[in-house]
């Protein structure tokens, strides 16, 4: 990709290292405060292939044409996710607290090998919850970009995962252990996006797909949960309220107190007390200042249709994600897309911006 880039998005959340290397950069000089803001709220949906057959009658719907769903809990997804568990046969169902498969069903785990927010997302909730109890010998899970990596897995990783790099060649490699002949069973994590047409209606990209995807079960609140945008909405809303404030020391100038990556909020979202449990944001990532006045409002424009206008909450809903929560919008509203009543952290303010910009 060449040219400027004026705005990124990400699931993952910017660390305080590189907040504060930005600030005392070039680009940062240049270009006034760094925004982080939520964007959307997002589930990391478990999609299964060739799983065994869905028996309930209690949990709820995930996938198209299958009125119950596969559920399972932290423990057989520490156990699955680190490599204790490579069989159906050990992953207890916990509605009935009885094992899923009598017979022998390995399970092949394909994970991201690149870096990404949606392994962030559920290694976060992945290490607040596994236990040396549930979790395969020396492995202990960190909030990571990389699945791969030697602080959680020291001795490599298992022989039954494979690697696969980005979105598109996960749901590929799943769907060709579904078409194969005698494909094992596999198990890996997505956006719902990139799942199926249950989860997310308006995705063309779910509607070649139609993975089946399990449901979650949280084990504080013990309720069953889709990963659908409404459920991860839930989680959210387990956190703290937005940080307040117009000037530029009070919180709301800070991006980690947008979406933290410590205290907690993050511990509120990591292991959320209802909700589906692996959720999360995705953020927008941008400059305060632009030397152009039309990228400045152009900018401006889009975060504001975004935050405000009902197609594009429509268009977010229909991909399996959830706007954030009014309270948040209309904070991030009033502190980054207002100009007047003293703001100083709206996008292209000039008293900040004068001179400034990139």
């Amino acid at each position: 990709m060449t040219g400027t880039v004026d705005f990124a998005n990400s699931d993952a959340a910017l660390t305080p290292a590189q907040v504060t290397n930005y600030r005392y950069s070039a680009l940062g000089t240049a270009s006034g405060p760094l925004i982080q803001i939520p964007y959307v709220v997002t589930p990391i949906t478990i999609p299964l292939v060739n799983a065994p057959p869905v028996t309930s009658t209690l949990t709820p719907q995930t996938t198209p044409n299958q009125a119950n769903s596969i559920a399972l809990n932290d423990n057989d997804l520490c156990g699955i996710f680190s490599g204790k568990i490579n069989d159906w046969k050990w992953v207890i169902n916990p509605e009935t607290g009885t094992a899923y498969s009598m017979d022998s069903r390995p399970i092949t785990v394909v994970y991201r090998q690149d870096a990404s927010g949606e392994t962030e997302l559920l290694t976060r909730h992945l290490a607040a919850v596994c236990t040396s109890s549930n979790t395969a010998f020396r492995v202990t899970f960190v909030d990571s970009m990389t699945f791969a990596n030697t602080s959680a897995f020291p001795a490599g990783m298992p022989l039954n995962f494979v690697a696969a790099t980005n979105s598109v060649g996960v749901r590929n490699a799943l769907l060709g252990y579904r078409n194969s002949w005698s494909g094992p069973a596999a198990i890996s994590y997505l956006g719902p996006a990139d799942t199926n047409t249950f989860l997310a209606p308006s995705s063309s990209v779910a509607a070649q797909s139609q993975l089946q995807v399990a449901s979650l079960f949280n084990t504080t609140n013990r309720i069953y949960y889709a990963p659908t945008g409404a459920n991860a909405s839930v989680a959210f809303g387990q956190s703290t309220l937005p940080p307040t404030g117009q000037s530029a020391t009070s919180p709301a100038s800070d991006p980690t107190q947008w979406v933290p990556v410590s205290g907690t909020l993050y511990a509120a979202l990591a292991n959320p007390s209802a909700g589906y449990p692996v959720s999360g944001t995705s953020q927008i990532i941008l400059n305060q200042c632009y030397a152009d006045a039309n990228v400045t409002k152009a900018v401006s424009d889009f975060l504001s249709m975004h935050y405000n206008n009902a197609s594009f909450a429509s268009i977010v809903r229909g991909n399996g994600f959830n706007t954030v929560p009014q309270l948040y919008s209309n904070v991030i509203i009033t502190d980054f897309l207002t100009a007047g009543r003293g703001n100083t952290l709206n996008i292209g303010n000039s008293k900040v911006c004068n001179g400034e910009g990139r």
